[in-house]
C-alpha cells in the first residue's frame, strides 16, 4: 500500500475527529422533527430522527433541505430546494441552490457515498468517483471496469474540466461544515449543482447513517430510504440492549502515536458512543469532547498502560506492526494479551479498507463486531465482518 496516501488518509481521520464539535447525541429530547405535509406532492416523505445537521421540509410542490453547522448554535450553512421538472420555483429561497428531481446521474467525491447508493440500489447512477482505489463495492467496480465510472480527483485536486464534460446533475462531495470552503463555486456558477454531506460531524452512529435520507431525497428515493434506515435503527437499538445490563464492562482505548501526535477520541465522539454501545468501558468517556483529543504517548500511556483492548490501530495487520510502530507499545496490557482488533478485516484489491465505505451506514453491523470483541458471549454465533485481530 502506498505509504504517503495512507499518512493522508490517518491525517484526514484525525482532522475529521478535531473538527467534529456536535453536541450531545442523546436522541430523546433532541430530534429534528418534520411534520407531515398531507398536502404535498410527495406521499414518501422523510422525517429526521437523530442527525442534528440536517432537515427535510416537504412543502405542497417542493422539498426543502437545511443543512446547519455542527454546533449548538445550528447555524443554517446549506440550503437545497428540490423540485420536479415541471414545478415553477417558489418565492423565498433566492438563496438555496435548486435543483431539479428525481436526478439521474452523480459524480461522487468520498466512498461513503457509494456505501448509501448500494444500500439504495442506485450505484449505476454514478458517473465519477474521486479515485477508484478507494471503492470496494463489488456493484461499483463492475461499472469501473466497463468505464461506466471514472475518475474526477478529490476536493483538493478535481478535474474541473472532466467535471464539466461528464455533466452530471449533481456532485456530492465531503464537507467540513464551512459554506466557504466545501464545494467549488466556479462549478456551482457554471451550472454545476454541488450536495455537501457533513456526516462525518455527527457524534452517533445512527445519526451518521441518517445521511443516507439526504442522499436519497435527490432521487425522490424517500420509501426506499425509510426501508433501509429503519431496519438498520431497529438492529442497532435492538443490540443496544444486549449490553445494557451487562456488569462487567472491559476497559478499551484506540488509535495509535502518528507523527508524535496521538489523536484519541473525545468522550462525547462517534467512536465513544459506539463502544459504550458495545459494552466497553471507554477510557477517555468522562471527556465532553466531540472531537479529537490532541495527546502525547505519555498520556495513553498513563492511562491506557492496563487497558484490557486496544481498537482501530492505524495499518497494522500483525503484532510485529505494532512493535515496529514504537517499541514501547509492548508494554501496553493489550499488546501482551494480543487483545488488540482493526477495523481491517474486508479490504479491497488495493489495500483500501471496506469499513470506510460501508461502515457508515452498516453500523449495526460495526456494532455487532464490537460486542463480538468485548462480549463473544452475547453473539456466540456472529462472525465478524470488519474487525479481526491482530496477530502474527
Amino acid at each position: 500500500m502506498n505509504l504517503i496516501r495512507n499518512i493522508r488518509i490517518v491525517i484526514l481521520i484525525g482532522l475529521i475527529y478535531f473538527f467534529n464539535s456536535c453536541t450531545d447525541s442523546n436522541t430523546s429530547n433532541s430530534t429534528i422533527k418534520n411534520k407531515q405535509n398531507d398536502r404535498s406532492i410527495y406521499k414518501d416523505q422523510l422525517k429526521i430522527e437523530y442527525s442534528k445537521s440536517f432537515e427535510i421540509k416537504y412543502l405542497d410542490s417542493a422539498k426543502v433541505i437545511n443543512v446547519f453547522a455542527p454546533d449548538k448554535r445550528r447555524e443554517e450553512i446549506f440550503q437545497y430546494l428540490l423540485l420536479s421538472k415541471n414545478v415553477s420555483i417558489p418565492k423565498g429561497y433566492e438563496h438555496a441552490q435548486v435543483i431539479r428531481t428525481p436526478i439521474n446521474t452523480a459524480i461522487v467525491l468520498t466512498s461513503i457515498y457509494v456505501g448509501f447508493l448500494d444500500k439504495l440500489n442506485l450505484t449505476d447512477k454514478i458517473l465519477a468517483v474521486d479515485n477508484s482505489k478507494y471503492i470496494c463495492s463489488a456493484n461499483a467496480w463492475k461499472l469501473i471496469e466497463s468505464g461506466k465510472i471514472t475518475e474526477v480527483g478529490d476536493s483538493y485536486s478535481l478535474n474541473v474540466e472532466k467535471v464539466f464534460s461528464l455533466n452530471p446533475d449533481l456532485l456530492f462531495t465531503y464537507g467540513n461544515g464551512n459554506p466557504y470552503i466545501d464545494g467549488d463555486q466556479k462549478l456551482i456558477k457554471n451550472g454545476i449543482h454541488i450536495a455537501s454531506g457533513i456526516f462525518h460531524l455527527e457524534n452517533s452512529p445512527l445519526a451518521r447513517a441518517e445521511w443516507i435520507k439526504f442522499v436519497a431525497a435527490f432521487f425522490d428515493k424517500e420509501k426506499e430510504a425509510n426501508e433501509v434506515f429503519d431496519s438498520i435503527a431497529e438492529r442497532y437499538n435492538k443490540l443496544t440492549k444486549l449490553t445494557q445490563n451487562i456488569t462487567y464492562k472491559p476497559t478499551v482505548f484506540t488509535e495509535a502515536e502518528l507523527g508524535g501526535v496521538w489523536y484519541e477520541p473525545g468522550g462525547n465522539s462517534y467512536m465513544s458512543k459506539l463502544l459504550n454501545d458495545a459494552g466497553a468501558e471507554y477510557l477517555w468517556k468522562q471527556d465532553r469532547s466531540a472531537g479529537s483529543l490532541k495527546l502525547n504517548y505519555e498520556q495513553i500511556f498513563e492511562k491506557a498502560h492496563d487497558a484490557d483492548f486496544w481498537v482501530n490501530v492505524l495499518f497494522w495487520t500483525k503484532l510485529s506492526d505494532v512493535f515496529k510502530n514504537d517499541p514501547r507499545n509492548s508494554k501496553f496490557k493489550a499488546f501482551r494479551t494480543k487483545n488488540i482488533f482493526n477495523n481491517n478485516a474486508s479490504l479491497n484489491k488495493f489495500g483500501f479498507y471496506e469499513y470506510w465505505e460501508t461502515g457508515v451506514i452498516n453500523c449495526d453491523l460495526v456494532l455487532s463486531d464490537l460486542i463480538k470483541i468485548f462480549h463473544p458471549e452475547v453473539l456466540p454465533e456472529y462472525k465478524f465482518k470488519y474487525y479481526k485481530r491482530i496477530s502474527e
